[in-house]
């Protein structure tokens, strides 16, 4: 497989939360920003899921877990 290079941009609480994340962890940023795609491709490539749209993804993301929604964390 042919690597290559992404750049993330995000907001502030976004960063802290990942900053965070990090500071309890022993992978380097690239892995934990690899793991979470991973882990939402791997989501978003369901039957079910790969027909909806982003409005209807990010309903569905919300509903899952006890989490905070969408809108507050980005």
């Amino acid at each position: 497989m042919k690597q290559k290079s992404i750049t993330f941009r995000c907001s502030t609480s976004q960063n802290d939360r990942l900053n965070h994340a990090l500071a309890r962890s022993t992978a380097s940023r690239t892995d934990f920003i690899t793991a979470a795609l991973e882990s939402f491709l791997t989501y978003a490539e369901q039957t079910h899921i790969r027909n909806k749209n982003l409005f209807e993804l990010v309903q569905d993301i919300d509903s899952q877990g006890d989490g905070p929604p969408f809108e507050k964390q980005a």
